[in-house]
Protein backbone atom coordinates (compact mmCIF):
# COMPACT_ATOMS: atom_id res chain seq x y z
CA UNK A 1 0.00 0.00 0.00
CA UNK A 2 2.88 2.27 0.20
CA UNK A 3 2.64 3.27 3.61
CA UNK A 4 5.20 4.92 5.54
CA UNK A 5 6.84 2.80 8.43
CA UNK A 6 6.92 1.97 10.99
CA UNK A 7 3.30 0.80 10.96
CA UNK A 8 1.55 -0.88 13.60
CA UNK A 9 -1.44 -3.14 11.99
CA UNK A 10 -4.34 -3.35 15.42
CA UNK A 11 -6.61 -6.70 14.88
CA UNK A 12 -9.84 -8.07 16.43
CA UNK A 13 -10.42 -11.70 17.26
CA UNK A 14 -11.11 -14.03 14.58
CA UNK A 15 -7.49 -12.80 12.57
CA UNK A 16 -4.52 -13.89 14.17
CA UNK A 17 -2.77 -17.06 12.65
CA UNK A 18 1.17 -18.15 12.14
CA UNK A 19 0.22 -17.45 8.55
CA UNK A 20 -0.86 -14.02 8.49
CA UNK A 21 1.98 -12.86 11.27
CA UNK A 22 4.58 -14.38 9.19
CA UNK A 23 3.26 -11.92 6.64
CA UNK A 24 3.34 -9.09 8.90
CA UNK A 25 7.03 -9.70 10.22
CA UNK A 26 8.25 -10.39 5.98
CA UNK A 27 6.71 -6.74 5.38
CA UNK A 28 7.99 -5.21 8.30
CA UNK A 29 4.81 -4.36 9.84
CA UNK A 30 4.27 -4.44 13.92
CA UNK A 31 1.27 -6.47 14.52
CA UNK A 32 -1.19 -6.65 17.58
CA UNK A 33 -4.10 -8.86 17.58
CA UNK A 34 -6.28 -9.97 20.01
CA UNK A 35 -6.84 -13.93 20.49
CA UNK A 36 -9.65 -15.79 21.43
CA UNK A 37 -10.16 -18.56 23.95
CA UNK A 38 -9.33 -21.29 21.62
CA UNK A 39 -6.17 -19.44 19.83
CA UNK A 40 -2.71 -21.08 20.88
CA UNK A 41 -4.09 -22.73 23.85
CA UNK A 42 -1.18 -25.27 24.40
CA UNK A 43 1.24 -22.49 24.17
CA UNK A 44 -0.90 -20.00 26.63
CA UNK A 45 -1.11 -22.96 28.93
CA UNK A 46 2.48 -23.44 29.44
CA UNK A 47 3.18 -19.54 30.35
CA UNK A 48 4.87 -19.04 33.40
CA UNK A 49 3.93 -15.17 33.55
CA UNK A 50 1.19 -13.08 32.30
CA UNK A 51 3.37 -11.54 29.69
CA UNK A 52 6.21 -13.34 28.48
CA UNK A 53 7.87 -14.63 25.09
CA UNK A 54 6.19 -17.62 22.93
CA UNK A 55 7.14 -20.03 20.22
CA UNK A 56 5.24 -21.26 17.70
CA UNK A 57 5.92 -24.46 16.48
CA UNK A 58 5.05 -24.79 12.79
CA UNK A 59 3.63 -27.72 12.80
CA UNK A 60 2.05 -30.38 9.91
CA UNK A 61 -1.17 -29.40 11.31
CA UNK A 62 -0.65 -25.48 11.48
CA UNK A 63 1.05 -25.99 8.07
CA UNK A 64 -1.62 -28.36 6.37
CA UNK A 65 -3.76 -25.18 4.99
CA UNK A 66 -0.74 -23.29 3.87
CA UNK A 67 0.46 -25.79 1.37
CA UNK A 68 -2.70 -26.16 -0.26
CA UNK A 69 -3.47 -22.67 -0.78
CA UNK A 70 -0.25 -20.72 -0.90
CA UNK A 71 2.82 -23.45 -1.27
CA UNK A 72 5.64 -20.74 -1.53
CA UNK A 73 5.06 -19.28 1.95
CA UNK A 74 4.56 -22.98 3.12
CA UNK A 75 7.93 -23.63 1.94
CA UNK A 76 9.36 -20.50 3.68
CA UNK A 77 7.67 -21.78 7.13
CA UNK A 78 8.26 -25.33 6.99
CA UNK A 79 12.39 -24.11 6.26
CA UNK A 80 11.45 -21.49 9.31
CA UNK A 81 9.94 -24.13 11.74
CA UNK A 82 8.92 -21.45 14.67
CA UNK A 83 7.64 -17.94 15.49
CA UNK A 84 7.92 -16.46 18.32
CA UNK A 85 5.64 -14.09 19.63
CA UNK A 86 4.76 -12.07 22.45
CA UNK A 87 1.67 -12.91 24.53
CA UNK A 88 0.25 -10.62 27.10
CA UNK A 89 -2.68 -11.40 29.00
CA UNK A 90 -4.79 -9.41 31.68
CA UNK A 91 -8.44 -9.12 33.06
CA UNK A 92 -11.21 -7.19 32.20
CA UNK A 93 -13.32 -5.43 34.25
CA UNK A 94 -15.92 -8.06 33.31
CA UNK A 95 -13.85 -10.92 34.35
CA UNK A 96 -12.95 -12.08 30.99
CA UNK A 97 -8.85 -12.20 29.84
CA UNK A 98 -7.80 -9.92 27.71
CA UNK A 99 -5.07 -12.05 25.49
CA UNK A 100 -2.72 -10.19 23.10
CA UNK A 101 -0.17 -11.33 20.91
CA UNK A 102 2.30 -8.69 19.01
CA UNK A 103 5.91 -8.20 17.95
CA UNK A 104 6.40 -5.39 20.48
CA UNK A 105 9.15 -4.55 22.87
CA UNK A 106 9.13 -5.11 26.82
CA UNK A 107 9.48 -1.45 26.95
CA UNK A 108 5.73 -1.21 25.74
CA UNK A 109 4.18 -2.67 29.00
CA UNK A 110 0.95 -4.79 29.08
CA UNK A 111 -0.81 -1.81 30.31
CA UNK A 112 -0.13 -0.05 27.05
CA UNK A 113 -1.09 -3.08 24.93
CA UNK A 114 -4.46 -2.80 26.05
CA UNK A 115 -4.81 1.07 25.58
CA UNK A 116 -3.29 0.80 22.04
CA UNK A 117 -5.78 -2.26 21.67
CA UNK A 118 -8.89 -0.31 23.17
CA UNK A 119 -7.83 2.68 20.09
CA UNK A 120 -9.62 0.36 18.16
CA UNK A 121 -12.97 1.12 19.70
CA UNK A 122 -13.11 4.40 18.37
CA UNK A 123 -12.91 3.42 14.15
CA UNK A 124 -15.06 0.51 15.41
CA UNK A 125 -17.90 3.01 16.59
CA UNK A 126 -17.10 5.33 13.40
CA UNK A 127 -17.84 1.89 11.40
CA UNK A 128 -20.98 1.83 13.66
CA UNK A 129 -22.55 5.53 12.48
CA UNK A 130 -22.12 4.65 8.88
CA UNK A 131 -23.44 1.47 8.72
CA UNK A 132 -26.53 1.78 11.27
CA UNK A 133 -27.18 5.66 11.23
CA UNK A 134 -26.37 6.55 7.69
CA UNK A 135 -27.18 2.90 6.45
CA UNK A 136 -24.08 2.53 4.49
CA UNK A 137 -24.50 -0.86 3.13
CA UNK A 138 -28.13 0.43 1.53
CA UNK A 139 -27.02 0.87 -1.78
CA UNK A 140 -29.13 2.26 -4.99
CA UNK A 141 -27.81 -0.41 -7.30
CA UNK A 142 -26.38 -3.51 -8.16
CA UNK A 143 -23.63 -2.47 -10.42
CA UNK A 144 -20.31 -1.61 -9.10
CA UNK A 145 -20.39 1.85 -10.58
CA UNK A 146 -23.32 2.35 -7.98
CA UNK A 147 -21.74 0.94 -5.13
CA UNK A 148 -18.81 2.73 -5.55
CA UNK A 149 -20.84 5.69 -6.07
CA UNK A 150 -22.75 5.37 -3.24
CA UNK A 151 -19.45 4.67 -0.92
CA UNK A 152 -17.37 7.62 -1.56
CA UNK A 153 -21.31 10.06 -1.69
CA UNK A 154 -21.62 8.89 2.60
CA UNK A 155 -17.75 9.17 2.92
CA UNK A 156 -18.32 12.52 1.72
CA UNK A 157 -21.55 13.18 3.77
CA UNK A 158 -20.07 11.39 7.20
CA UNK A 159 -16.74 13.54 6.94
CA UNK A 160 -19.03 17.16 6.27
CA UNK A 161 -20.99 16.14 9.59
CA UNK A 162 -17.85 15.58 11.61
CA UNK A 163 -16.50 18.58 10.69
CA UNK A 164 -19.40 20.73 11.67
CA UNK A 165 -20.06 18.72 14.81
CA UNK A 166 -16.23 19.32 15.79
CA UNK A 167 -16.92 22.77 15.83
CA UNK A 168 -20.26 22.36 17.64
CA UNK A 169 -18.31 19.81 20.04
CA UNK A 170 -15.99 22.66 21.21
CA UNK A 171 -18.53 24.95 21.87
CA UNK A 172 -20.66 22.72 24.04
CA UNK A 173 -17.97 21.51 25.59
CA UNK A 174 -17.12 25.03 26.69
CA UNK A 175 -20.91 25.51 27.60
CA UNK A 176 -20.96 22.91 29.89
CA UNK A 177 -17.89 23.88 31.47
CA UNK A 178 -19.74 27.39 31.83
CA UNK A 179 -22.82 25.53 33.37
CA UNK A 180 -20.58 23.59 35.74
CA UNK A 181 -22.14 20.07 34.50
CA UNK A 182 -20.35 16.86 35.96
CA UNK A 183 -19.56 15.34 32.79
CA UNK A 184 -17.74 17.19 29.57
CA UNK A 185 -20.43 17.72 27.15
CA UNK A 186 -20.70 16.69 23.33
CA UNK A 187 -23.10 16.84 20.50
CA UNK A 188 -25.84 13.62 19.82
CA UNK A 189 -24.47 12.45 16.35
CA UNK A 190 -27.75 10.76 16.10
CA UNK A 191 -29.43 14.13 16.32
CA UNK A 192 -26.85 16.11 13.93
CA UNK A 193 -27.26 13.38 10.85
CA UNK A 194 -30.50 13.69 11.41
CA UNK A 195 -30.37 18.15 10.82
CA UNK A 196 -27.55 18.06 8.52
CA UNK A 197 -29.69 15.67 6.36
CA UNK A 198 -32.67 18.14 6.10
CA UNK A 199 -30.78 21.20 6.06
CA UNK A 200 -27.51 20.88 4.10
CA UNK A 201 -29.03 20.52 0.55
CA UNK A 202 -30.88 24.15 1.11
CA UNK A 203 -27.34 25.79 2.45
CA UNK A 204 -25.60 24.03 -0.74
CA UNK A 205 -28.35 25.75 -3.24
CA UNK A 206 -27.87 28.97 -1.80
CA UNK A 207 -26.77 31.69 -4.07
CA UNK A 208 -25.69 34.20 -1.51
CA UNK A 209 -22.66 33.56 0.20
CA UNK A 210 -23.65 35.25 3.50
CA UNK A 211 -26.75 33.86 3.58
CA UNK A 212 -24.74 29.94 3.05
CA UNK A 213 -22.83 31.26 5.93
CA UNK A 214 -25.55 31.95 8.40
CA UNK A 215 -27.67 28.92 7.65
CA UNK A 216 -24.19 26.91 7.96
CA UNK A 217 -23.53 29.05 11.64
CA UNK A 218 -27.62 28.24 12.44
CA UNK A 219 -27.30 24.28 11.53
CA UNK A 220 -24.37 24.20 13.80
CA UNK A 221 -25.95 25.78 16.70
CA UNK A 222 -29.03 23.82 16.44
CA UNK A 223 -26.33 20.81 16.63
CA UNK A 224 -25.33 22.49 19.72
CA UNK A 225 -29.01 22.64 21.86
CA UNK A 226 -28.71 18.46 21.73
CA UNK A 227 -25.89 17.69 23.85
CA UNK A 228 -25.22 14.31 25.71
CA UNK A 229 -22.88 13.82 28.66
CA UNK A 230 -19.23 12.18 28.32
CA UNK A 231 -19.34 9.36 30.78
CA UNK A 232 -16.61 6.41 31.52
CA UNK A 233 -19.29 3.46 32.50
CA UNK A 234 -17.98 -0.12 33.56
CA UNK A 235 -17.56 -2.24 30.76
CA UNK A 236 -19.73 -5.28 30.47
CA UNK A 237 -19.28 -8.26 28.24
CA UNK A 238 -21.64 -7.97 24.60
CA UNK A 239 -24.12 -9.98 24.12
CA UNK A 240 -25.13 -10.63 20.71
CA UNK A 241 -28.63 -10.93 19.74
CA UNK A 242 -28.92 -10.84 15.45
CA UNK A 243 -32.78 -11.20 15.71
CA UNK A 244 -33.75 -8.24 14.82
CA UNK A 245 -30.75 -5.63 13.49
CA UNK A 246 -33.29 -2.27 13.94
CA UNK A 247 -34.18 -1.72 16.88
CA UNK A 248 -36.81 0.53 17.96
CA UNK A 249 -34.18 2.23 20.56
CA UNK A 250 -32.34 3.24 17.93
CA UNK A 251 -34.11 5.72 16.03
CA UNK A 252 -33.46 6.24 11.93
CA UNK A 253 -31.53 9.45 11.54
CA UNK A 254 -31.02 9.37 8.03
Amino acid sequence: MGIRQPVLAVFDRGYPSIELIDFLETEGIHYLIRLSSNDYKAERKQMQSADENVILKHSSARLQKIQKKHPERYVHMKKKGKTTVRISRSTLPSGNELALVADLPDTVTTEDLADLYYQRWEIEKKYHTLKNKMKFESVTGKASVYVYQDFWAQILVYNMVQDIRNSADEEAAATGRENGSKYPMRTNENMAIGLFKEVMLKILLEPEEKRRLKKLEELQEEMERYVLPIRKLPSKERRKNISNKYKNGQKNSF
